[in-house]
């Protein structure tokens, strides 16, 4: 299993490495450290704006904090980048109730 310190190893080998960014933004998510999340997306999306996870990460953290609007544009984001991707479509119905 992937630790938040084995990430933060990996953005400083590879700063430019965009998934290690969604990466530790989903474990500061997830232990409800929403504020930490958001420039960890940021800066996942400005070095690969083509990363849908990038984008549903984000839509998580604006939804759990009720900025829908935000939320509903990058889950549609992360659903035209990945159409295959369940959770964004899930994350959108949730954001639209």
């Amino acid at each position: 299993m992937t630790t938040d310190r084995t990430r933060a190893v990996a953005i400083q080998l590879n700063p430019k490495m965009a998934e290690a960014y969604v990466g530790r933004g989903d474990v500061s998510r997830l232990k409800g450290n929403l504020d930490d999340a958001f420039p960890d997306y940021d800066q996942a999306i400005q070095l690969n704006p083509k990363l849908a996870e990038a984008y549903e990460g984000r839509s998580e953290v604006y939804r759990i904090k009720g900025n829908l609007d935000h939320a509903m544009a990058d889950y549609n984001q992360a659903i035209q980048l990945n159409p295959k991707m369940a959770k964004a479509y899930v994350g959108r119905a949730n954001a639209a109730k």
